[in-house]
């Protein structure tokens, strides 16, 4: 018996031990979150006195003191990122963009948070994340698309734009939809903001409760749940209003490409490349294509194509550089039907001259008389220099694509 009595003892003791780092996670955890709305705190006090020799205790079991937690409505609104949603205006649809909020219950109770978008902030308005330029056109038909906490969507369909029953201390994230006006310039930017205000949580799913009761604090009666304002302000909301705000921004970046064609003399089957060389039959002419981008997105190039005039010029299939004798002159390669040369500041820009050994005969020109397709993918990257992706174009480079012909 005195064994068993021992492993009693023993199992009651880490029972115990468990239970009071269980009660101690407990406590922290409902510090963490803060007493809930609504919980009656009880107190009692007791007195033991003697009188004489008899010992006596008496306590307030029957009239303790006892107070309700009333409820503190706190919340914030965080825009989602570090910079704007970048979006590529279409040149005949509005197009649709999504940006992200999240929505955090601060306070002690559970609540509806209804959720107002505003598209139409003043131009001028600055980009809340400073890395934009100022508002300057405004988004249409937003929406919110989606509410997310806790791993599980609560939105209940269109027209819906509310939070349904977070949690004290959850976290909701807000997804909103906004469109794009067609053709809506590069560079420009639209601010939208995002209000959300505590309501009543009305256990309803899919249902927005009401607004909540006026702040308290009711010191009649102890036992009634007062309501107490404790939000901050931010550009769009007032302090103390049971509402929060953040704002977010769209950022139209899209490409904006120009083409330009030139044609330079290299030289004449009499003249060869003197001074006095002529646009005669066996002349070399060198044509050169560039291509701009003066925007601020890159864009990806897929061909170019040039009809020639075959009755009138042929191709040079060698890229003859002008030098020697015309038309016999060296190919900087041996292969392919057109060179290309690299990228630069588009604001700056300045083709290379004509005839250069820089301008390497490469793959992805292809000539099927009459046309000439120049293929971007298939030019090598080193060639063009466009770090490596040799269909991309930057924002602010430049590339250009050159083919000689011969005058017939």
């Amino acid at each position: 018996m005195r064994n068993i009595n021992k492993t009693s003892s023993y199992t009651k003791l880490v029972a115990l031990l468990a239970g009071a780092t269980l009660f101690g996670l407990l406590s922290q955890s409902a510090l963490a979150l803060g007493t809930l709305s609504g919980t009656t705190i009880t107190n009692n006090a007791s007195l033991s006195y003697t009188v004489g020799a008899v010992t006596t205790s008496i306590d307030t079991t029957l009239t303790p003191a006892q107070f309700k937690v009333d409820t503190k409505v706190n919340l914030t609104v965080v825009k989602v990122g570090a910079a704007p949603t970048s979006v590529v205006s279409d040149p005949l649809l509005g197009v649709v963009a999504t940006t992200s909020f999240t929505v955090s219950n601060l306070g002690n109770s559970s609540h509806d948070f209804n959720l107002v978008i505003n598209g139409l902030l003043a131009n001028g308005t600055a980009d809340p994340f400073g890395v934009g330029p100022v508002d300057n056109f405004n988004v249409s038909l937003c929406s919110v698309t989606g509410v997310v906490f806790g791993g599980v969507g609560s939105w209940a369909g269109a027209g819906n734009d509310f939070i349904d029953g977070l949690a004290a201390d959850a976290t909701a994230t807000v997804t909103v939809s906004c469109t794009i006006p067609a053709a809506q310039a590069d560079n420009s930017l639209a601010v939208i903001s995002l209000l959300a205000t505590a309501r009543v949580d009305n256990a309803i799913a899919g249902t927005l409760g009401a607004a909540l009761p006026a702040e308290g604090p009711n010191n009649v009666d102890p036992m009634i749940v007062d309501f107490v304002y404790a939000d901050g302000a931010n550009a769009d909301d007032a302090l103390r209003d049971a509402a929060h705000s953040d704002r977010s921004a769209y950022w139209v970046q899209t490409a904006v490409l120009s083409i330009t064609k030139s044609a330079t003399l290299l030289c004449d089957p009499i003249n060869n490349n003197g001074a006095n060389k002529a646009y005669i039959p066996g002349a070399v002419v060198q044509y050169a294509i560039t291509i701009i981008n003066t925007g601020t997105a890159a864009a990806t190039l897929n061909t170019v194509t040039d009809t020639l005039q075959v009755a009138n010029l042929a191709l040079d299939g060698t890229l003859t550089d002008g030098t020697g004798v015309c038309g016999v002159g060296f190919s900087q390669s041996g292969t392919g039907y057109g060179a290309v040369k690299g990228t630069g500041v588009a604001s700056t820009y300045a083709a290379p001259g004509p005839g250069t050994v820089a301008q390497a005969v490469t793959a992805g020109v292809a000539f099927a008389s009459p046309t000439i397709t120049i293929t971007f993918a298939n030019l090598a990257g080193t060639q063009i220099g466009i770090a490596g992706a040799s269909s991309s174009l930057p924002a602010g480079d430049f590339i250009t694509v050159y083919f000689n012909a011969i005058v017939q």
